[in-house]
């Protein structure tokens, strides 16, 4: 029988009386976006990889559920040339002061043509690229326009003026969770990633090269000892676990996710899985999970780019 970790149960069942435990957030995971050098590698991982699915250029206008730490990502879309960035949560976890700071050290990246970070703690950070050198065509134009679009952004945040960056938090687009697609309570509605993303609904108005990029993590966030033990867990536990958060995983398999996104006419035309050959099998999941396939059980994340059909 798989059990929960004990801080998990216990955070999750006090939820329901102490407000404080509802939320959580680090600001030390070495993956996320507290760093310029996360921020830089996460968006460029994702660029280069819609450029070898075919999409040219880089997107007009870039959304982002759950940006974490800061907006890194949406300020390093905006250096490479993107018009707007949208920064949408449900909690708003960015502070003004490491957004400033982090603007500055990505803005000294691009200056620098600085190749993506894939040594040290980069190393980790999936999906991987052929090449990690600096995007020769990345243009970014005359140098003059390029300091005068950091300048724009700079002020833009200073000012909160929102001309070409908006934080919404919290956001809540039917029952919208937090952060990535595998955190949705209701993800038949919303589609998003960790970086540059456009959910279907949004779609629905948009031209048919609008297209989600997602990082869709299936692992049990080290809620249980296996990294996929969240599958075993009974709804009776799973509830006291979830307690009164207002996100958690949903256990939606990625045969499910791909379910939803057909159903907003979306397909997957890029598809790379990280898998594990550990953790449990879908024999020793709980009953409702057992039809889960081997393909998804081994499944840790998957970086999946969608497009109109």
């Amino acid at each position: 029988m798989t059990l929960p970790r004990f801080s998990t149960l216990a955070k999750g069942t006090l939820s329901f009386a102490v407000p404080s435990l509802r939320t959580a957030h680090s600001y030390d995971e070495p993956l996320g976006t507290a760093s310029a050098e996360s921020c830089y590698s996460i968006f460029l991982r994702h660029l280069t990889l819609l450029r070898r699915a075919g999409i040219s250029g880089v997107p007009r206008v870039v959304a982002e559920i759950g940006p974490g730490s800061s907006i890194g990502v949406g300020l390093a879309a905006l250096l490479a040339g993107s018009e707007r960035y949208y920064a949408l949560d449900v909690v708003d976890f960015t502070n003004p002061a490491v957004d400033v700071a982090i603007l500055g050290a990505i803005v000294q990246l691009f200056r620098d043509r600085a190749p993506i970070p894939a040594a040290g703690n980069h190393s980790r950070r999936f999906p991987d690229l052929d090449n990690y050198s600096w995007p020769d065509w990345l243009d970014l134009g005359p140098s003059e326009e390029w300091e005068s679009k950091v300048a724009t952004v700079r002020k833009d945040m200073a000012s909160r003026s929102e001309r070409v960056v908006k934080i919404t938090a919290p956001w809540t687009d039917r029952e919208a969770g937090h952060r990535s697609i595998e955190l949705f309570r209701n993800p038949s509605w919303n589609m998003s990633m960790n970086s540059t993303m456009h959910t279907p609904r949004w779609l629905n108005g948009s031209s048919r090269e609008a297209m989600p990029s997602h990082l869709i993590d299936f692992s049990s966030h080290r809620m249980t000892d296996e990294w996929n033990g969240h599958w075993a867990i009974n709804d009776r536990i799973w509830h006291l676990m979830r307690g009164k958060r207002p996100y958690l995983l949903n256990r939606c398999c990625y045969a499910e996710h791909l379910k939803m996104a057909a159903a907003h006419g979306l397909t997957p035309i890029m598809e790379t899985r990280n898998k594990r050959f550990d953790g449990l099998i879908p024999e020793d999941f709980a009953p409702k999970f057992r039809t889960v396939s081997y393909e998804d059980a081994r499944s840790n994340m998957v970086f999946v780019i969608l497009r109109r059909v």
